[in-house]
C-alpha cells in the first residue's frame, strides 16, 4: 500500500532570519510522498524572497491577505493541507531528516493514534541570556513528567487523567514542531484554541490525548530554537499570556463527554480564576510592566464568553 501524504505545515511571519534553515531542514527528510506547505501571515521582511529561492515541487506557498495572528494561521494550515498526516515545523525551528518517516510510521501500524511525539533538542540564539538558559534547563526533558515510562503506543486517557491531576499547569509533550497529528482525528476534536496565546499548543495535545491513543519515539527528531524574540518570551514578557489557562479549561469544559467524565474540571477553573487574580495583584505590587489596554479587553472577552455559556450556547473557540 502507498504511504499516506504528509502535510509539513510551515505557518510562518517575518522569519526571513530562520525560514530558509527550516525549509532545508523539510527537504531534507527521507519520506515520501510529502507536501511542505508555508502559509504566510501578511509578512513585511524578505520571508517570502526567501521561500521563492527554492525551487521544488513539493512547496506549495500560501500568502494571507490580512495578519491572521498566530493561532488563527496555523489552523488555516491545518484547514487547506492535503495531507492525512499534518507536521507542523515552526520557522525557527528544524526537523532532523528521519523525523517524517518515523512519525508516519506510527500511524501507519497503529490506527487508533491521533498524535505521536518524541524529544526535542533546544537550540540557544542567546546562549548568554540567563532566562534563555534557565528555560532550557526546566523545559529539556518535557516527556519525563508523565512520571512513567512511555511506551510506543501509549492510551490517550491515561495520559489525560495525570496530566490533570497536575492541573495541566505545564507543557507536557512540547511544541507543534516535534509533534504530528492525524487529520481526520484532528477535525473531529477541532481546531487550536484562537482566545490563547501560548498555550494553544499543549491545550491541543490534551484534547487529542483525551480522545485517541499518543504514539511516542524516544529519540530526537526535531529541534527547538529559543531566543529572546521568539513568541514565548514574548508574550510571556508582556503578560499576554494571562488567561490562557483559564480559556484551557473552558475549551475542555465545550465536550459534553469531559464535561462528565472529568467535573472536577470546573473546580479547577474556580481555583485558576483565583491564581490568576492573585498573580496579578502580585504584579502590581512589584509594579511589573503590564498592557492594562490589552487586559481590559481580553478580560471582557472572557467574561462575555462565560455569560454566553451559562444563558445559552457559547460561540466556537477551537478555529
Amino acid at each position: 500500500m502507498a504511504s499516506p501524504l504528509v502535510s509539513v505545515c510551515i505557518p510562518t511571519y517575518n522569519g526571513a532570519k530562520w525560514i530558509g534553515e527550516a525549509l532545508r531542514s523539510a527537504l531534507s527528510q527521507t519520506y515520501e510522498p510529502l507536501e511542505i506547505l508555508i502559509v504566510d501571515d501578511a509578512s513585511t521582511d524578505r520571508t517570502l524572497d526567501v521561500i521563492r529561492s527554492f525551487n521544488d515541487p513539493r512547496i506549495r506557498v500560501e500568502v494571507n491577505r490580512k495578519n491572521l495572528g498566530a493561532v488563527r494561521n496555523r489552523n488555516r494550515c491545518v484547514t487547506i493541507s492535503k495531507g492525512s498526516l499534518v507536521k507542523f515545523l515552526f520557522q525557527d525551528d528544524l526537523l532532523y531528516p528521519t523525523c517524517v518517516e518515523k512519525m508516519a510510521r506510527l500511524f501507519e501500524v497503529y490506527k487508533r493514534v491521533g498524535l505521536v511525539f518524541a524529544p526535542r533538542d533546544v537550540l540557544l540564539e542567546d546562549s548568554d541570556d540567563p532566562a534563555v538558559i534557565a528555560w532550557k534547563e526546566h523545559n529539556s526533558m518535557l516527556h519525563t513528567r508523565f512520571g512513567v515510562r512511555l511506551s510506543e503506543v501509549n492510551r490517550g486517557i491515561n495520559l489525560f487523567n495525570l496530566w490533570l491531576a497536575r492541573g495541566f499547569r505545564e507543557n507536557w509533550v512540547g511544541e507543534p514542531s516535534n509533534v504530528m497529528l492525524r487529520k481526520v482525528y484532528l477535525e473531529k476534536v477541532r481546531l487550536f484554541n484562537m482566545r490563547m496565546q501560548q498555550c494553544s499548543d499543549y491545550e491541543m495535545w490534551i484534547r487529542m490525548m483525551y480522545f485517541y491513543d499518543v504514539g511516542f519515539i524516544d529519540e530526537h527528531l526535531s529541534a527547538f530554537r529559543l531566543h529572546s524574540a521568539s513568541a514565548t518570551f514574548t508574550n510571556v514578557h508582556k503578560n499576554r499570556n494571562w488567561l490562557d489557562m483559564m480559556w484551557l479549561l473552558e475549551g475542555l469544559l465545550r465536550y459534553a463527554q469531559i464535561r462528565k467524565s472529568h467535573p472536577q474540571i470546573k473546580r479547577l477553573r474556580y481555583l485558576e480564576a483565583k491564581r490568576t487574580v492573585e498573580q496579578q495583584i502580585q504584579r502590581i505590587r512589584r509594579r511589573d510592566p503590564m498592557p492594562a489596554l490589552y487586559m481590559l479587553r481580553s478580560l471582557a472577552d472572557y467574561c462575555s464568553y462565560f455569560l454566553q455559556s451559562l444563558i445559552y450556547h457559547a460561540p466556537s473557540i477551537h478555529g
